[in-house]
């Protein structure tokens, strides 16, 4: 199996080495085609997602519904794994399988939307290098206040009763990322906090950050790590040897116990006024830390992220769980927090929970016509109880995206299988081989020569049509 997805990976499809400023944006395949056990931003985005639209149902459509068996062990529900059709299925148990799908249709693609425009934070020209859109280089108050603008577009769409809320899927999805990004680059998780941080995206200020001349981070901490690279390396990251690093405790003392928040520097970051800001010389500040993060030997060497579980990329691999842990809850309460701000039937209209017959049909005929999602999959599940258990979820959904991954090369044309995401962004112009970003980590894209790829996936359609 693992040699024919490699076979497969190397004729059709393509890992490019590009920037990731936060939780990589969709599933990794490592070096020989093997996936990766990192949480990806998309994941996240839907397990929070999850929850909120879980509780939402149960709210509103199975406990005002006395016929349903649900409300008589309410316990079951959240503490079970639940895929969105899992959740639409108990709150309508009278739909068929085929109903499940025609009415989730509308609601599944606006969540793609949400986590397309999450991903592409991290390729958009306007915020690949956006300090602020990431949490880096200690932009707290710009990062807050990103938020903040973001939610503003979201709500006034909602309230104002856009039909079109395209704009509001886009900025929801580009405020998630940032606060996401939160928890992965800044210390939050090193300050042992032992819940999300409510003022983010609420006020500017969020805590009390390192002064501009403080150093945050020590050398000692840090083990430097080397390592040939192999052929697979030598294509997708385009350097030998590897130069990493292992940091557990390099985060300085006096950070630590005054609990100071900062977060990783990078070289060439943009500010919101259009200006550079790279990591100060001879100040010892944290990097964000990466194979390809230049700044990672500038002393304070290493990093702090948490982006994933490989330390090629993530310097504080060993905490990345805790940080999704953080992301989702973070995700879950942001959500939860627009349904309490528009209440149930606004919240509603902004998923496409209950869409019309007209606009379930028309999602469906566009699907039939090879409309696909670009990161939803239908097999991420989650427990609405967080309390126990939560790595084993993480396992959980993992095991099951992998399993979605390893469909992906065994059905390279998958006619009219919308659930089957492409993890490709090339359809918006996106230049996924830019190699000029500072700190990356390898993403599953199509095939370089997309035109190729879509002739032949038009033929092999042709074919099954003729036969």
């Amino acid at each position: 199996m693992a040699t024919n997805i490699y076979i497969y990976s190397l004729f059709y499809l393509f890992i490019y080495f590009t920037s990731t400023n936060g939780f990589i944006p969709q599933p990794i395949i490592a070096d020989g085609g093997q996936s990766s056990d990192s949480i990806t931003h998309t994941e996240i985005t839907q397990l929070g997602f999850i929850r909120t639209l879980c509780r939402y149902l149960y709210d509103t459509r199975i406990v005002p519904n006395k016929n349903n068996t649900v409300n008589k062990n309410p316990q079951d529900y959240f503490a079970k794994q639940h895929t969105i059709d899992d959740c639409y299925k108990l709150a309508h148990p009278e739909y068929s399988d085929a109903q499940v799908t025609l009415y989730t249709g509308p609601m599944k693609f606006a969540l793609d939307l949400v986590m397309t425009h999450n991903a592409l934070v991290d390729f958009d020209p306007k915020t690949k290098k956006l300090s602020s859109a990431h949490c880096d280089s200690e932009a707290f108050p710009n990062c807050s206040r990103r938020i903040i603008q973001l939610k503003k577009t979201v709500v006034d769409d909602v309230l104002n009763n856009k039909t079109d809320l395209t704009n509001a899927h886009t900025s929801l999805g580009q405020l998630l990322h940032t606060l996401q990004d939160f928890y992965s680059h800044s210390n939050w998780v090193e300050l042992n906090k032992t819940d999300v941080n409510i003022l983010i995206g609420q006020n500017e200020t969020i805590g009390t950050v390192a002064a501009p001349d403080q150093a945050t981070c020590t050398n000692n901490g840090c083990v430097t790590k080397t390592q040939d690279c192999s052929i697979w390396q030598r294509i997708t990251l385009r350097k030998c040897p590897l130069v990493y690093y292992d940091c557990t405790n390099n985060i300085l003392p006096e950070i630590i116990n005054k609990q100071l928040l900062t977060s990783g520097y990078l070289l060439d970051q943009m500010t919101d006024s259009n200006g550079i800001i790279s990591k100060p010389l001879n100040l010892s500040k944290c990097s964000h830390g990466s194979v390809s993060d230049e700044s990672t030997s500038i002393p304070a060497i290493g990093g702090i992220n948490k982006d994933s579980t490989n330390l090629i990329f993530s310097p504080h691999a060993n905490l990345h769980f805790i940080a999704v842990e953080y992301a989702i809850n973070a995700t879950e309460r942001f959500l939860n927090d627009l349904r309490k701000q528009f209440g149930d039937e606004k919240f509603g209209h902004l998923f496409l929970i209950d869409p019309t017959d007209i606009a379930a049909k028309a999602v469906e005929d566009e699907v039939a016509k090879g409309k696909r999602f670009r990161f939803f999959t239908p097999l991420v599940t989650a427990s609405l109880n967080k309390s126990t258990g939560f790595l084993m979820d993480l396992k959980n959904t993992l095991t099951k995206t992998i399993n979605s991954i390893t469909s992906i090369f065994n059905n390279i044309f998958p006619s009219g299988k919308a659930n089957i995401p492409t993890f490709d962004l090339s359809d918006l112009g996106i230049n996924i081989e830019d190699m000029s970003n500072s700190d990356a980590a390898p993403y599953l894209f199509a095939s370089k020569n997309t035109g190729r790829k879509k002739r032949l996936i038009d033929a092999r359609r042709q074919q099954k049509i003729n036969k």
